[in-house]
């Protein structure tokens, strides 16, 4: 008899169309066969019973920050890959903004070994774009960088040795990297928020003594994000470069997308799904705990965000999941701008989005679609990831949608816990009852498996850059 890896019984998955019944089984990481025949004469190594349960291609988030090398003390590649495991995610993302910047071919090297060694979830990079290191994008690319991210703003005061050389903060510097991104197969992100006019409102707000908690969002204020949107689609629709807007939070904003993409633009819009659920009103009242960038939005603004979703102007949902330490948002207790802004959000996000589908915001497969199938797709992981079908890494995200909880930063795995306010307590229906990587039990009834530390492997896209 011959011996199988996995095998999940009585199966209801998602097929990239809808969700359809069979048996499915896994061997040597790879699914290697749907329904029943060819099962009946094999033992598995690990049978998982599904009665009763929905299987999606693994969850896999757009948007961390994984943080290490450099700041291990906020996270490192064990403990942000226990959160994502946890969380119901098979595969992250991770930006370039670590200790040094992913500006260098060599740097993602290094990171590539070490995530290797420590993750217990796949793991692929984005690699930074700045407006002096253009000429190192192609080799980034051939390192197997997914995607890269450019950080429109000047180096934050604290964090210049995170964020020097992916910056650009002039038209002419944005060009330039456009310019080089045409030449790549590779898409091109941007955190859009204009610096200038942020500056202008932090010094009227300080000027007329408005610094209570609303300094934050005030400061940042919806058209900030419009502007520079404005000006990456006009210059993506110049040089004919493959863009996307990250965490995008605004419907102004969203409708340049939609309209641009109607033009011809290559362009997609990611947001995160605490654009989706949370207001003004808890950054009032949360302060620092609830201090990201883009900031949160008023409750219009959130409602309007849900119809781009819906409608497909937003193509992916990501966490941003930002961990920081207790004492760089402490700091904004009293004077909220000295917090570091990020949520280490990777643990709350499919709960909280499995609520809403049982609320009825949006169903199950437009969730798969968002959270895996695009993701995989946008970053040329498809079909390997985002897909249950023969020949597809065994990534599987097995969901209860029955199961009510309320989320507990005493059980979470993020190592900075404690700055997780906003979410705790928060009550939810839906919860993910095992993470399956590459056929690996990782995650069973909300216990990480520490032990398969090691086990996540950095992945490659399926295309090769242009040189």
């Amino acid at each position: 008899m011959r011996e199988g890896q996995l095998l999940i019984k009585d199966a209801v998955y998602f097929d990239g169309a809808g969700f359809v019944e069979g048996d499915i089984a896994a061997e040597g990481g790879k699914i290697v066969s749907i329904g029943r025949a060819g099962t009946e004469n094999r033992s598995f190594a690990e049978v998982i019973n599904a009665a009763g349960l929905f299987v999606l291609p693994g969850i896999i988030d757009s948007h961390t920050h994984l943080r290490e090398p450099g700041r291990a003390d906020r996270e490192d590649f064990t403990s942000g890959s226990a959160a994502a495991a946890a969380g119901g995610v098979t595969a992250v993302c991770d930006m370039p903004n670590v200790n040094p910047p992913v500006y260098r071919a060599e740097i993602l090297r290094e990171r590539r070994k070490l995530a290797e060694e420590k993750s217990l979830v796949d793991v692929a990079f984005y690699g930074g774009a700045g407006f002096n290191n253009t000429d190192e994008l192609a080799a980034l690319a051939r390192e197997g960088a997914v995607a890269f991210k450019t950080f429109i703003q000047p180096l934050p005061p604290g964090r210049e040795e995170e964020f020097n050389g992916i910056t650009a903060t002039e038209e002419g510097q944005l060009r330039r990297i456009l310019q080089e991104a045409a030449r790549l197969s590779t898409r091109f992100f941007f955190h859009c928020e204009d610096h200038e006019l942020i500056r202008e409102r932090e010094e009227f707000l300080h000027r007329t003594g408005q610094e209570d908690y609303s300094f934050h969002h005030k400061s940042r204020p919806a058209e900030a994000e419009a502007r520079s949107v404005a000006t990456v689609l006009r210059l993506a629709e110049e040089t004919g470069a493959k863009i996307g807007i990250c965490h995008i939070t605004t419907p102004a904003a969203c409708q340049m997308v939609k309209e641009a993409k109607a033009r011809g633009v290559d362009v997609m819009a990611e947001t995160c799904f605490h654009y989706l659920l949370f207001d003004e009103e808890a950054a009032l009242k949360w302060g620092p705990y609830a201090k990201c960038n883009p900031p949160l939005r008023s409750r219009e603004e959130v409602e309007g965000l849900w119809e781009y979703l819906l409608d497909g102007t937003v193509s992916m949902i990501g966490s941003d999941h930002a961990p920081l330490l207790q004492a760089e948002k402490e700091a904004g207790l009293s004077k909220i701008w000295r917090a570091f802004s990020g949520l280490p959000a990777i643990e709350a996000m499919l709960p909280l989005m499995l609520d809403q589908v049982n609320r009825g915001r949006l169903s199950l497969d437009k969730l798969a679609v968002l959270m895996s199938e695009n993701a995989a797709k946008i970053f040329a992981l498809y079909p390997r990831k985002g897909r249950i079908a023969v020949g597809s890494d065994a990534d599987f995200t097995i969901v209860d949608m029955g199961k009510r909880a309320g989320l507990s930063i005493e059980k979470m795995y993020t190592k900075n816990r404690e700055v997780n306010r906003l979410y705790d307590g928060l009550a939810a229906q839906g919860f993910p009852v095992y993470t399956i990587v590459r056929g690996e039990v990782v995650m069973r009834d909300g216990l990480v498996d520490l032990n398969k530390k090691g086990h996540g492997k950095t992945l490659f896209p399926t295309v090769s850059p242009a040189t």
